[in-house]
Protein backbone atom coordinates (compact mmCIF):
# COMPACT_ATOMS: atom_id res chain seq x y z
CA UNK A 1 0.00 0.00 0.00
CA UNK A 2 2.72 2.57 0.51
CA UNK A 3 4.23 1.99 -2.71
CA UNK A 4 1.01 2.93 -4.27
CA UNK A 5 0.60 5.64 -2.36
CA UNK A 6 3.93 6.80 -3.40
CA UNK A 7 3.26 6.17 -6.91
CA UNK A 8 0.11 8.20 -7.18
CA UNK A 9 1.63 11.12 -5.03
CA UNK A 10 4.89 11.42 -7.50
CA UNK A 11 2.04 11.51 -10.46
CA UNK A 12 -0.09 14.24 -9.21
CA UNK A 13 3.05 16.03 -8.48
CA UNK A 14 4.13 15.57 -11.68
CA UNK A 15 0.51 16.51 -13.62
CA UNK A 16 0.40 19.57 -11.23
CA UNK A 17 3.93 20.57 -11.82
CA UNK A 18 3.25 20.61 -16.00
CA UNK A 19 5.78 18.04 -16.15
CA UNK A 20 9.19 17.68 -15.83
CA UNK A 21 11.18 19.95 -17.56
CA UNK A 22 12.33 18.05 -20.71
CA UNK A 23 10.59 19.53 -23.24
CA UNK A 24 12.32 21.34 -26.17
CA UNK A 25 8.70 23.38 -26.75
CA UNK A 26 10.02 23.99 -30.43
CA UNK A 27 7.05 24.89 -32.63
CA UNK A 28 5.74 24.52 -35.51
CA UNK A 29 5.12 20.38 -34.99
CA UNK A 30 3.12 18.18 -37.51
CA UNK A 31 1.33 15.32 -36.17
CA UNK A 32 0.46 12.04 -38.85
CA UNK A 33 -2.95 10.58 -37.52
CA UNK A 34 -5.00 8.03 -39.04
CA UNK A 35 -7.35 11.47 -40.91
CA UNK A 36 -4.14 13.02 -41.96
CA UNK A 37 -1.28 15.40 -40.81
CA UNK A 38 -2.20 18.47 -38.47
CA UNK A 39 0.41 21.46 -38.39
CA UNK A 40 0.40 23.47 -34.96
CA UNK A 41 2.49 26.61 -35.49
CA UNK A 42 2.89 28.23 -32.20
CA UNK A 43 2.53 26.78 -28.36
CA UNK A 44 -1.25 26.51 -28.44
CA UNK A 45 -3.08 28.76 -25.38
CA UNK A 46 -7.01 28.33 -26.19
CA UNK A 47 -7.65 24.06 -26.40
CA UNK A 48 -11.05 22.50 -27.46
CA UNK A 49 -11.11 19.17 -26.08
CA UNK A 50 -14.10 16.62 -27.80
CA UNK A 51 -14.87 12.93 -27.26
CA UNK A 52 -13.69 10.75 -23.91
CA UNK A 53 -10.56 12.45 -21.58
CA UNK A 54 -8.63 14.36 -23.49
CA UNK A 55 -9.04 16.74 -21.33
CA UNK A 56 -7.11 14.92 -18.90
CA UNK A 57 -3.78 14.63 -20.88
CA UNK A 58 -4.47 18.33 -21.49
CA UNK A 59 -4.22 19.03 -17.63
CA UNK A 60 -1.78 16.72 -16.91
CA UNK A 61 0.17 18.41 -18.96
CA UNK A 62 -0.07 21.47 -17.87
CA UNK A 63 -2.88 23.54 -19.96
CA UNK A 64 -6.44 23.94 -19.31
CA UNK A 65 -8.72 23.73 -22.10
CA UNK A 66 -10.79 26.54 -22.63
CA UNK A 67 -13.64 24.05 -23.71
CA UNK A 68 -14.11 19.87 -23.08
CA UNK A 69 -16.95 17.53 -22.90
CA UNK A 70 -19.77 17.72 -20.05
CA UNK A 71 -19.66 14.52 -18.31
CA UNK A 72 -23.42 13.86 -17.08
CA UNK A 73 -22.83 11.34 -14.19
CA UNK A 74 -20.88 14.21 -12.18
CA UNK A 75 -22.79 17.20 -10.64
CA UNK A 76 -19.82 19.73 -11.85
CA UNK A 77 -19.78 18.34 -15.52
CA UNK A 78 -16.22 17.29 -15.07
CA UNK A 79 -14.51 13.87 -14.13
CA UNK A 80 -13.22 15.06 -10.29
CA UNK A 81 -9.14 14.07 -11.36
CA UNK A 82 -9.60 16.82 -13.52
CA UNK A 83 -11.87 19.32 -11.40
CA UNK A 84 -9.08 19.18 -8.36
CA UNK A 85 -6.83 20.73 -10.90
CA UNK A 86 -8.50 23.64 -12.05
CA UNK A 87 -8.04 26.83 -11.54
CA UNK A 88 -9.53 30.02 -12.08
CA UNK A 89 -12.19 30.15 -15.08
CA UNK A 90 -13.81 26.91 -16.19
CA UNK A 91 -13.57 25.47 -19.33
CA UNK A 92 -17.08 25.79 -21.02
CA UNK A 93 -18.89 22.35 -21.41
CA UNK A 94 -19.92 20.93 -24.68
CA UNK A 95 -22.98 17.97 -24.51
CA UNK A 96 -24.97 16.36 -27.57
CA UNK A 97 -23.90 16.56 -31.14
CA UNK A 98 -20.64 18.84 -32.42
CA UNK A 99 -21.66 21.93 -31.92
CA UNK A 100 -19.26 23.73 -35.14
CA UNK A 101 -20.46 27.36 -34.39
CA UNK A 102 -19.95 27.18 -30.32
CA UNK A 103 -16.16 25.93 -31.27
CA UNK A 104 -15.50 28.14 -33.81
CA UNK A 105 -16.70 30.83 -31.27
CA UNK A 106 -13.96 30.18 -29.01
CA UNK A 107 -11.01 30.87 -30.92
CA UNK A 108 -9.26 27.46 -30.25
CA UNK A 109 -5.83 27.51 -31.45
CA UNK A 110 -6.00 23.36 -31.09
CA UNK A 111 -8.85 21.17 -31.51
CA UNK A 112 -7.62 17.62 -29.88
CA UNK A 113 -10.37 14.91 -31.08
CA UNK A 114 -7.63 11.74 -30.01
CA UNK A 115 -10.75 9.43 -28.11
CA UNK A 116 -13.10 10.16 -30.27
CA UNK A 117 -15.76 9.47 -33.29
CA UNK A 118 -14.92 12.07 -35.57
CA UNK A 119 -14.79 11.10 -39.37
CA UNK A 120 -13.15 12.88 -42.16
CA UNK A 121 -15.61 15.31 -42.79
CA UNK A 122 -15.91 16.32 -39.59
CA UNK A 123 -12.09 16.59 -38.77
CA UNK A 124 -12.36 18.63 -42.05
CA UNK A 125 -14.95 21.14 -40.74
CA UNK A 126 -12.79 21.23 -37.09
CA UNK A 127 -9.66 21.88 -39.22
CA UNK A 128 -11.44 24.70 -40.94
CA UNK A 129 -11.35 26.55 -37.04
CA UNK A 130 -8.44 25.71 -36.05
CA UNK A 131 -5.59 22.79 -36.37
CA UNK A 132 -7.06 19.59 -35.07
CA UNK A 133 -5.66 16.60 -33.81
CA UNK A 134 -7.50 12.93 -34.54
CA UNK A 135 -6.47 9.30 -34.07
CA UNK A 136 -3.90 7.13 -34.95
CA UNK A 137 -5.95 3.60 -34.00
CA UNK A 138 -9.53 4.51 -34.86
CA UNK A 139 -12.20 5.98 -34.00
CA UNK A 140 -12.58 5.26 -30.36
CA UNK A 141 -10.16 3.27 -30.16
CA UNK A 142 -6.93 5.81 -28.71
CA UNK A 143 -6.11 4.36 -25.26
CA UNK A 144 -4.50 6.56 -22.58
CA UNK A 145 -1.10 5.90 -24.05
CA UNK A 146 -2.27 7.13 -27.35
CA UNK A 147 -4.08 10.14 -26.42
CA UNK A 148 -0.89 11.32 -24.19
CA UNK A 149 1.39 10.69 -26.92
CA UNK A 150 -0.43 12.54 -29.50
CA UNK A 151 -1.40 15.39 -26.90
CA UNK A 152 2.05 15.90 -25.67
CA UNK A 153 3.37 16.40 -29.09
CA UNK A 154 0.48 18.70 -29.90
CA UNK A 155 1.41 20.43 -26.94
CA UNK A 156 5.67 20.46 -27.79
CA UNK A 157 5.91 18.23 -24.61
CA UNK A 158 6.68 14.75 -26.45
CA UNK A 159 9.20 14.21 -23.38
CA UNK A 160 6.80 14.98 -20.58
CA UNK A 161 4.20 13.45 -22.26
CA UNK A 162 6.39 9.77 -21.95
CA UNK A 163 7.53 10.33 -18.88
CA UNK A 164 3.68 10.20 -17.92
CA UNK A 165 2.84 7.09 -20.37
CA UNK A 166 6.29 5.37 -18.71
CA UNK A 167 5.11 6.19 -14.37
CA UNK A 168 1.55 5.60 -15.02
CA UNK A 169 2.18 2.03 -17.17
CA UNK A 170 4.53 1.33 -14.32
CA UNK A 171 1.98 2.26 -11.56
CA UNK A 172 -0.20 -0.28 -13.19
CA UNK A 173 2.49 -3.01 -13.27
CA UNK A 174 3.00 -1.94 -9.33
CA UNK A 175 -0.62 -2.85 -8.67
CA UNK A 176 -0.66 -6.08 -10.34
CA UNK A 177 2.86 -6.81 -8.43
CA UNK A 178 0.94 -5.87 -4.75
CA UNK A 179 -2.10 -8.39 -5.77
CA UNK A 180 -0.36 -12.11 -7.03
CA UNK A 181 -3.64 -13.55 -6.38
CA UNK A 182 -5.13 -11.56 -9.96
CA UNK A 183 -1.77 -13.41 -11.95
CA UNK A 184 -3.73 -15.05 -14.54
CA UNK A 185 -7.03 -14.91 -13.28
CA UNK A 186 -9.15 -15.05 -16.21
CA UNK A 187 -11.60 -11.94 -16.90
CA UNK A 188 -14.49 -10.72 -19.17
CA UNK A 189 -15.55 -6.73 -19.05
CA UNK A 190 -18.63 -6.16 -20.03
CA UNK A 191 -22.03 -4.24 -19.61
CA UNK A 192 -25.27 -3.89 -19.52
CA UNK A 193 -28.04 -1.47 -20.98
CA UNK A 194 -31.75 -1.65 -19.03
CA UNK A 195 -34.29 -2.49 -21.46
CA UNK A 196 -31.66 -4.75 -23.65
CA UNK A 197 -31.80 -8.46 -24.00
CA UNK A 198 -27.98 -8.40 -24.50
CA UNK A 199 -24.50 -7.93 -22.90
CA UNK A 200 -21.81 -5.59 -24.07
CA UNK A 201 -18.79 -7.31 -24.00
CA UNK A 202 -15.57 -5.52 -24.35
CA UNK A 203 -12.50 -6.71 -26.58
CA UNK A 204 -8.92 -6.68 -26.02
CA UNK A 205 -8.74 -3.12 -28.28
CA UNK A 206 -10.76 -1.69 -25.77
CA UNK A 207 -8.21 0.61 -23.43
CA UNK A 208 -9.86 -0.74 -20.79
CA UNK A 209 -9.51 -4.74 -21.31
CA UNK A 210 -5.24 -4.05 -22.40
CA UNK A 211 -5.36 -2.04 -18.71
CA UNK A 212 -6.20 -4.95 -16.89
CA UNK A 213 -3.94 -6.96 -18.83
CA UNK A 214 -1.15 -5.25 -17.62
CA UNK A 215 -2.17 -5.62 -14.27
CA UNK A 216 -1.34 -9.15 -14.88
CA UNK A 217 -5.45 -10.85 -15.49
CA UNK A 218 -5.59 -12.42 -18.42
CA UNK A 219 -8.85 -12.27 -20.99
CA UNK A 220 -11.05 -15.24 -21.09
CA UNK A 221 -11.23 -17.70 -23.42
CA UNK A 222 -14.69 -16.56 -24.92
CA UNK A 223 -13.64 -13.50 -25.59
CA UNK A 224 -10.40 -14.07 -27.14
CA UNK A 225 -12.76 -16.29 -29.41
CA UNK A 226 -14.98 -12.90 -30.02
CA UNK A 227 -12.13 -10.86 -30.63
CA UNK A 228 -10.47 -13.52 -33.30
CA UNK A 229 -14.34 -13.61 -34.74
CA UNK A 230 -14.63 -10.09 -34.71
CA UNK A 231 -11.19 -7.90 -35.85
CA UNK A 232 -11.71 -4.69 -36.28
CA UNK A 233 -14.43 -4.07 -33.06
CA UNK A 234 -13.93 -3.17 -29.83
CA UNK A 235 -17.05 -4.68 -28.30
CA UNK A 236 -19.59 -7.14 -29.28
CA UNK A 237 -23.31 -7.99 -28.05
CA UNK A 238 -23.81 -11.24 -26.32
CA UNK A 239 -27.44 -12.26 -25.53
CA UNK A 240 -28.25 -13.46 -22.04
CA UNK A 241 -29.14 -17.16 -22.32
CA UNK A 242 -25.08 -17.01 -23.95
CA UNK A 243 -23.20 -15.35 -21.30
CA UNK A 244 -21.72 -18.80 -20.30
CA UNK A 245 -19.60 -18.86 -23.48
CA UNK A 246 -17.29 -15.45 -21.89
CA UNK A 247 -17.69 -16.77 -18.26
CA UNK A 248 -14.25 -16.14 -16.68
CA UNK A 249 -13.12 -16.22 -13.45
CA UNK A 250 -13.66 -12.70 -13.20
CA UNK A 251 -16.90 -11.08 -14.49
CA UNK A 252 -16.67 -7.24 -14.18
CA UNK A 253 -19.56 -5.16 -15.48
CA UNK A 254 -20.20 -1.28 -14.70
CA UNK A 255 -24.08 0.20 -15.03
CA UNK A 256 -26.03 2.90 -15.74
CA UNK A 257 -28.96 3.53 -13.34
CA UNK A 258 -31.09 0.98 -12.88
CA UNK A 259 -29.62 -1.03 -15.27
CA UNK A 260 -28.19 -3.07 -12.22
CA UNK A 261 -31.02 -4.14 -10.11
CA UNK A 262 -32.15 -5.36 -13.57
CA UNK A 263 -29.81 -7.57 -15.06
CA UNK A 264 -28.93 -8.75 -11.01
CA UNK A 265 -32.81 -9.99 -11.02
CA UNK A 266 -32.80 -11.94 -14.01
CA UNK A 267 -32.62 -15.82 -13.09
CA UNK A 268 -30.10 -16.26 -16.17
CA UNK A 269 -27.30 -13.87 -14.61
CA UNK A 270 -27.60 -15.74 -11.53
CA UNK A 271 -26.41 -18.82 -12.89
CA UNK A 272 -23.03 -17.27 -14.44
CA UNK A 273 -20.19 -18.95 -13.29
CA UNK A 274 -18.35 -16.08 -11.96
CA UNK A 275 -21.47 -14.58 -10.50
CA UNK A 276 -21.67 -18.08 -8.47
CA UNK A 277 -18.51 -18.23 -7.46
CA UNK A 278 -18.42 -14.52 -6.31
CA UNK A 279 -15.77 -13.30 -8.87
CA UNK A 280 -18.46 -10.65 -9.69
CA UNK A 281 -17.74 -7.16 -9.71
CA UNK A 282 -20.26 -4.34 -10.31
CA UNK A 283 -19.10 -1.20 -11.03
CA UNK A 284 -22.48 1.30 -10.57
CA UNK A 285 -21.06 4.71 -8.82
CA UNK A 286 -19.57 7.49 -11.24
CA UNK A 287 -16.51 7.44 -10.05
CA UNK A 288 -15.48 3.25 -10.25
CA UNK A 289 -17.29 3.72 -13.80
CA UNK A 290 -15.57 6.28 -15.74
CA UNK A 291 -12.03 5.93 -14.07
CA UNK A 292 -12.21 2.39 -15.18
CA UNK A 293 -13.76 3.27 -18.63
CA UNK A 294 -12.47 6.77 -19.95
CA UNK A 295 -8.54 5.41 -18.86
CA UNK A 296 -6.06 8.27 -18.65
CA UNK A 297 -3.12 9.22 -16.85
CA UNK A 298 -4.97 11.10 -14.26
CA UNK A 299 -8.28 8.70 -14.03
CA UNK A 300 -5.98 5.80 -13.38
CA UNK A 301 -3.94 6.44 -9.98
CA UNK A 302 -6.99 8.25 -9.20
CA UNK A 303 -9.53 5.10 -9.49
CA UNK A 304 -7.47 2.27 -9.70
CA UNK A 305 -6.34 2.17 -5.99
CA UNK A 306 -9.87 1.33 -4.94
CA UNK A 307 -10.90 -0.68 -7.57
CA UNK A 308 -7.95 -3.33 -7.96
CA UNK A 309 -8.45 -4.38 -4.30
CA UNK A 310 -12.08 -5.53 -5.44
CA UNK A 311 -10.73 -7.51 -8.35
CA UNK A 312 -8.16 -8.83 -5.49
CA UNK A 313 -10.84 -9.91 -3.00
CA UNK A 314 -12.95 -11.32 -5.97
CA UNK A 315 -10.19 -13.55 -6.99
CA UNK A 316 -9.84 -14.89 -3.17
CA UNK A 317 -13.12 -15.37 -3.57
CA UNK A 318 -12.98 -17.77 -6.83
CA UNK A 319 -10.00 -19.80 -5.50
CA UNK A 320 -11.53 -20.74 -1.92
CA UNK A 321 -14.48 -22.20 -4.20
CA UNK A 322 -12.26 -24.24 -6.44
Amino acid sequence: MRKIIGFVLALSAFALSGGAAKSDGQFPVTIKHALGSTAVPAEPQRIVTLGWSSEDAVIALGKTPIAMTKYGFFASGMFPWDEERLTGSRPHLFSGETDYEAIAALRPDLIVAVRSGVDTVAWQRLSAIAPTVAYRSGPWRADWKEQTELIGLALGKPQEAEELVSDTDAFLKSLGADHPELRGKTFTFATYFKGSSNFVVYLPSDPRVSALETIGLAVSPGVAELARENPSKISVSVGLEEIDRVDADLLIMWFGDGARQTVEAEPLFQTIGAVKRGGYIALDDPVSVWSTSALSVLSIPYGFPKFVPRLAEAARNVEQKK
